[in-house]
């Protein structure tokens, strides 16, 4: 491909080649036509690799496949995947969307490349669907945020809001930034350092806060172009306690409070640590653990006081845990 493409497409891939069948051809019938697709494999087992010359007869020059680095590479996660095509993209601008997701709109890209160069935007997300099983079940995935981030309509512009600096953390705390309609420019990406590689989950939550804060221009699409579909019996969700989802989630909020300038985000980032530990709090509960539960819901009113985190200090606060039996006692030795 000699042209420089206005916009590169990355997507990072692991033993889902259906599903990726199914979202590059999203992408080829996208109506702008200046771009290219970076598919980055995360260490695919053999089946899914010989699967992937089947997928690319029906493509054209546009698509690039990143296999590892050297053979049987064990997989490096979702963030390093990402990374790697960032760094091998040539577009000004760089959109994602999850191997196992779509787009639902032929016209996602060109409305994204035109609105940012209009009105001077390096960070333009839009409204995006869930599904299960080709059922939709949320039509409108920024819902709870609809007035923060619709209070500025850009003249000219049937469906395209600015979302301004005082208004970027009132919506993200309603609901987190999602991959599967975010379109970048490069140079914010590479400002912000890209996707933190040591999280497997939880990495577009610590992502979206960084580019929130970095960013100069925030626009929002108000029309629905992704789809997030959450059929799949398999994933890393899958692969993961919810314990262990949360604990990922307290540390990209860590990760992302410790990076950012604006202090109505780090309070957001610092708000969802908090609400991590009460959840952790009450699964402790729930599992006879009283002295942990209660330590980690005095950790939450550190962070953020609340009803919750008050109520289960409160509740745990005279209770101990069971000494353990000779029989379980020896089990633990």
């Amino acid at each position: 491909m000699s042209t420089k493409p206005a916009v590169s497409v990355v997507i990072a891939t692991r033993d889902r080649p259906a599903s990726l069948a199914r979202l590059l051809r999203c992408v080829k019938n996208q109506d702008l036509r200046t771009i290219e697709c970076i598919v980055v494999d995360d260490g695919s087992g053999d089946e899914t690799v010989a699967a992937y010359d089947a997928i690319w007869a029906g493509l054209d020059e546009r698509f690039r496949l990143l296999l590892p680095a050297a053979p049987l590479q064990q997989a490096g996660g979702p963030s390093r995947a990402r990374n790697r095509g960032i760094n091998a993209a040539r577009g000004k601008f760089i959109a994602f969307c999850d191997d196992d997701d779509l787009w639902v709109r032929g016209d996602h890209l060109s409305v994204a490349l035109r609105s940012l160069e209009r009105h001077g935007g390096d960070l333009f997300f839009a409204n995006i669907q869930t599904s299960r099983g080709g059922r939709i079940i949320g039509a409108d995935f920024y819902g709870a945020a609809r007035k923060p981030l619709t209070r500025r309509p850009l003249a000219g512009e049937a469906d395209i809001f600015e979302v301004g600096r005082a208004d970027r953390a009132r919506a993200v705390k309603q609901m987190f930034l999602h991959c599967d309609s975010l379109v970048v420019s490069r140079a914010l990406l590479l400002g912000c350092g890209l996707f933190w590689e040591k999280l497997s989950m939880a990495e577009d939550r610590d992502l979206g806060l960084r580019l929130l804060d970095r960013a100069e221009k925030v626009l929002y699409r108000s029309t629905v172009a992704a789809e997030y579909d959450r059929t799949a019996p398999v994933g890393l969700c899958k692969a993961y306690s919810e314990d262990e989802i949360r604990q990922f989630v307290f540390l990209a909020m860590m990760h992302a409070e410790t990076q950012m300038q604006d202090g109505a985000l780090r309070s957001v980032a610092r708000g969802y640590r908090a609400w991590m530990l009460v959840e952790l709090a009450q699964s402790a509960r729930e599992a006879g653990r009283p002295d942990q539960a209660r330590e980690l819901a005095l950790q939450s009113l550190l962070l953020r006081p609340t009803a919750a985190a008050l109520r289960l200090a409160f509740r745990t606060a005279f209770a101990r845990e069971p000494a353990l039996g000779l029989q379980n006692r020896a089990q633990a030795n």
